[in-house]
C-alpha cells in the first residue's frame, strides 16, 4: 500500500508576501485607473470642445443665412420713411427712429439695463420679406393698399394678424414699405400712411422682422417679429457676439439705424464649452469685434469669425 506523498516545502505565502502582492496589485490597479480616468477626462473635454464648436458653426451659417438674404424685397425704399421701434420690448427707446429697411444695430448692450440680453454684446434686427410661397403673392384686380387701411383679402398672404409686419412692393420695384398690421379683422388697418397707393399686380409680403442677440444664460437668442414669434435658442455656450457694418462709403460703423448704407457685416462670436474644466485657466485674450475679452476662467474658448455680404442691400 503507498504511503501519503511527502513534499517539501508544503508551507503557503507569508504575510509579508502578501502583503507585497496586494501592494502591487494596488499600484496595477492604481495606474489604469489613473489612465483610465486621464483618457475619460480627456475625452469628456473633447466632446464639450466639439458639442461648443458645433453649435458655433451651426449659429454662425444662420446668422450668416439671414444677413445675405436681409433686404430681399425690402430694399427699394427711395426715401427714409419712420416706423415705431418703442413696440419692441429690447429697445427701451421713446423715440421714434428713422430708418431704410434693413438693420437696426444695437452696440455693446449697457451694464444694469435689466433687457434680457448680455451686457456687453451686440444686437441685430434684420427686414426682409418671408421667402415662405403662402407668405407673398400680387394684389388681384379690386385690392387695393393706400393710407392706413389695406383690402382684407391681402391677409392670406401669411395669414396676418394685429402685430405682424407686412411689405408692400410696387410691381416695377421702385418702392417697398415695410408696416405693422394693427387689427385682426375686416379690412387691414396699418401703423403708418403708406407713401404709395398700392394696386393690382403690385405685391404683398409677410415681413420677416428677425432679431439676434445673447441673453444674460449666454445663448444666442433667434426672434421673428414679422410672424408674431417668440425668442427661441439656436446655440448655448456664447459667451460674447460683436457686429460691425462696412458700409457704401468704405467706413466701419458699430451701431445705429444703417438701413441701405450697409454692404457687408463682419460677425464675431465668442463661444465655450458648456462646463469648466478642472484645473484648467485660460490663458487667452480675445479681440470680439471692437471688445476685448481678457484671459482666465476655466472654459475652453473659441472665436468665430466671419465677413458676410449683404448681396440684397445697395442695388
Amino acid at each position: 500500500m503507498l504511503g501519503k506523498i511527502k513534499y517539501e516545502n508544503e508551507h503557503g505565502f507569508t504575510l509579508i508576501e502578501m502583503l507585497v502582492a496586494m501592494a502591487l496589485a494596488l499600484f496595477v490597479m492604481a495606474s489604469i485607473f489613473m489612465t483610465f480616468k486621464s483618457q475619460h477626462d480627456s475625452y469628456i473635454v473633447q466632446t464639450q470642445v466639439a458639442v461648443s464648436l458645433q453649435n458655433a458653426r451651426a449659429a454662425m451659417n444662420m446668422l450668416t443665412r439671414d444677413i445675405q438674404m436681409a433686404g430681399f424685397y425690402a430694399n427699394f425704399d427711395g426715401a427714409s420713411y419712420t416706423m415705431d421701434w418703442d413696440n419692441v420690448d429690447w429697445e427701451g427707446d421713446t423715440s421714434d427712429d428713422t430708418m431704410r429697411a434693413l438693420i437696426l444695430a444695437k452696440n455693446n448692450n449697457a451694464a444694469g439695463s435689466n433687457d434680457g440680453i448680455l451686457d456687453g454684446t451686440d444686437l441685430i434686427v434684420m427686414v426682409k420679406a418671408s421667402q415662405d410661397l403662402d407668405d407673398g403673392r400680387a394684389f388681384a384686380a379690386g385690392e387695393t393698399a393706400s393710407g392706413t387701411t389695406a383690402s382684407e383679402s391681402l391677409r392670406d398672404a401669411g395669414d396676418l394678424t394685429t402685430g405682424m409686419w407686412v411689405l408692400f412692393v410696387k410691381s416695377d420695384l421702385s418702392r417697398s414699405e415695410f408696416v405693422q398690421v394693427t387689427n385682426d379683422t375686416g379690412a387691414m388697418d396699418l401703423s403708418k400712411t403708406l407713401e404709395e397707393n398700392y394696386e393690382e399686380d403690385d405685391l404683398i409680403f409677410r415681413a420677416d422682422y428677425i432679431i439676434y442677440y445673447v441673453n444674460n444664460s449666454g445663448s444666442l437668442m433667434k426672434q421673428n417679429l414679422g410672424n408674431g414669434g417668440a425668442a427661441e435658442a439656436v446655440a448655448d455656450g456664447i459667451e460674447n457676439l460683436q457686429f460691425r457694418y462696412v458700409l457704401s462709403n468704405g467706413t466701419v460703423a458699430d451701431s445705429g439705424f444703417l438701413g441701405a448704407l450697409v454692404r457687408a457685416v463682419d460677425v464675431s462670436l465668442l463661444a465655450r464649452t458648456e462646463a469648466t474644466i478642472r484645473g484648467f485657466s485660460d490663458p487667452n485674450e480675445y479681440l470680439i469685434g471692437d471688445v476685448v475679452v481678457p484671459p482666465g476662467g476655466s472654459f475652453r474658448r473659441k472665436v468665430l469669425r466671419a465677413t458676410v455680404k449683404t448681396r440684397n442691400i445697395g442695388l
